[in-house]
């Protein structure tokens, strides 16, 4: 007999003696997750659109520019502390706009303080747009796997170069505001056509998948890792100077080159070239002249013999 508590699967692969019965078998009961409701706020316009952020309970969450908020959106028009969003003893959660320079506002509306009921759309900024809302468990489950879909590639589970770009740019201008270091590393596989014309895509697939899982071994949890293009790649270093950069990148290179890649019992020699730029007091006009200069440090790397690394440090 099936417990009240469980709910109907389907399951083909069980041997009873007739090959054409379905049998029904009793799994855990998935509705439970349907009995705890928590509040949430999704960002679904703006550059962070995807990201969740959970409203728990006695709970105060600045919504910000500022790295050091609970909700961090690095966004146009977005003050440091631009907003703040908390709950009251009866549970309701309100949203309170902090004197932020450009307003918070709910239907077109400026607001200092607003109850949000569920499905209510806030506007922080130019263009960041949260949804409010309360979701259990398979809900939460499932918008975090939509966003992370979005913001990876689906070969080597790397940041997609999209994402890349919305990162950099935060990135960068945290760098300059807090006169900090910065550097950006951009990488390219040595010869990527040839492994692919000599032992098939296939291959070289497995290559990308298993150089990013070697390079991503060597990163700390706040760099961040991108595959920027076919074989090429890019990392962002935070709070690296150039010669800390140049270590790092070397680390980087000398990890793909000794790793083995087998494929159907062979050996294929990889090896990576490497170009560095570092922000530092202010030093480019912008994220694009960093990249700019990271790009040609690369190509260098290319000229120079490949298998090899491109910074002010050393050319």
């Amino acid at each position: 007999m099936i417990d009240d508590n469980d709910i109907l699967t389907l399951d083909d692969d069980i041997d009873d003696g007739d090959s054409d019965r379905t049998v029904i078998q009793g799994i855990k009961d998935l509705t439970a997750s349907l009995d705890s409701r928590s509040a949430s706020l999704m960002v679904i316009s703006g550059s962070s659109a995807g990201k969740m952020f959970k409203v728990d309970e006695a709970q105060e969450l600045v919504i910000g520019r500022a790295k050091e908020c609970e909700i961090c959106l690095p966004e146009e028009g977005i003050s440091r502390a631009h907003a703040k969003v908390e709950r009251d003893i009866s549970g309701n959660v309100f949203i309170i706009d902090l004197e932020s320079t450009n307003g918070t506002y709910f239907n077109g509306s400026r607001i200092s303080r607003h109850i949000l009921r569920d499905g209510d759309k806030i506007q922080v900024g130019s263009t960041t747009i949260l949804k409010f809302s309360y979701q259990d468990t398979l809900e939460e489950s499932f918008h975090q796997n939509q966003y992370e879909q979005a913001i990876r590639d689906g070969l080597t589970g790397c940041y997609n170069k999209r994402h890349f770009k919305s990162k950099f740019i935060e990135e960068f201008a945290y760098a300059l505001r807090h006169n900090e270091s910065m550097s950006l590393i951009l990488l390219d596989i040595d010869h990527f056509k040839q492994v692919n014309d000599t032992y098939g895509h296939p291959a070289g697939d497995m290559v990308l998948r298993e150089m990013a899982g070697v390079i991503q071994k060597t990163l700390r949890e706040e760099d961040s890792f991108a595959r920027y293009g076919g074989e090429e790649f890019a990392i962002i270093l935070r709070n690296q100077n150039d010669p800390r950069a140049y270590v790092a990148s070397e680390r980087i290179r000398r990890a793909v080159e000794t790793n083995k890649f087998i494929w159907e019992g062979n050996r294929i020699p990889v090896t990576i070239s490497l170009g560095i730029a570092t922000v530092t007091r202010g030093n480019f006009n912008g994220p694009q002249e960093m990249l700019q200069q990271a790009d040609e440090f690369l190509y260098k790397s290319k000229r120079g013999g490949r298998n090899r690394t491109t910074s002010v440090v050393r050319q």
